[in-house]
């Protein structure tokens, strides 16, 4: 997709500022090990572990760090998911911002407002892109099923007065929410245009369901040797009076305090009752 989007050139405009866009699309869910990794793929680092991840191409052993792969497999502990990262920018030339060169589509981006504050706010945006022909709209079809949750950064450009990229801000980093496609036909040529909906960090992490289940499975989907949840289901059924007095009160079957719902708990003091209990 970057390179088949043809790249707005030869049409300068005297612009003071560019808004960029880094997309990056997750194409499996677990990462692969250092060994696994294949050459000429693009990874974004997970887990740097004792790997060096510069032996295969990658400009830094920092995670987060994205690379093409310049050979098969490599040493190590590291973990790196394989991801397609999709670069773009509302300027008239191609820029280079940290490393990463950004395809120009001139006025083919739109980018919507992306709120600014002094404290972390709950945001959302929408980038669209125009022009797109029938020949690239395959690329967004095959990967429609990544593109809901994969990341993206958007950050502003500001020119010189020689109209030279001087300065560079991130202005939002979230994930993709949605897509819609529209078509447009004119003649025998269909043109695409393409609108990302996107939320903010803060959005997403409101929304999370977060802690595990209190079940077996759950506890060990991260760690199959963890063992505190292997008894739970023994406990199943029963209810307890947390914060009771264990002194003051008997266990009796069918009464409330650890037995079947819906009884009351014997006292232990001779010829006294609360409410709800059996004398």
């Amino acid at each position: 997709m970057t390179t088949s989007i043809p790249a707005v050139s030869g049409n300068k405009a005297n612009v003071t500022t560019a808004e960029y866009v880094k997309l990056v699309i997750f194409n499996e869910y677990n990462p692969t090990t250092a060994a696994n990794i294949i050459a000429n793929t693009q990874y974004e680092i997970k887990v740097s572990g004792n790997t060096n991840w510069t032996t295969v191409g990658a400009n830094s052993n920092t995670v987060g760090t994205i690379f093409t792969a310049n050979a098969n497999g490599t040493t190590g502990t590291g973990t790196a998911s394989n991801v397609t990262m999709l670069t773009f920018s509302s300027s008239y030339t191609s820029d280079t911002i940290g490393n990463i060169e950004y395809n120009p589509l001139g006025g083919l981006l739109a980018v919507g407002p992306q709120q600014r504050s002094l404290r972390v706010t709950s945001a959302d945006t929408s980038i669209q892109i125009s022009g797109i022909g029938g020949n690239n709209i395959y690329e967004i079809l095959e990967s429609q099923g990544k593109i809901r949750g994969s990341k993206i950064e958007i950050t502003r450009g500001f020119f010189n007065n020689n109209v030279v990229l001087a300065n560079a801000v991130v202005r939002f980093t979230g994930i993709i929410t949605n897509y819609s496609i529209q078509e447009e036909r004119e003649g025998v040529e269909d043109n695409f245009t393409i609108t990302l909906d996107a939320s903010s960090y803060k959005t997403i992490l409101e929304n999370r369901i977060a802690g595990r289940k209190t079940n077996k499975s759950s506890w060990q989907f991260f760690d199959t040797t963890d063992s505190a949840m292997n008894n739970l289901n023994s406990l199943a059924g029963f209810s307890f009076d947390f914060g009771g007095d264990p002194k003051s009160k008997t266990v009796v079957p069918g009464y409330n305090g650890g037995g079947v719902p819906g009884g009351g708990s014997r006292s232990t003091t001779p010829g006294t009752t609360t409410p709800g209990q059996r004398p």
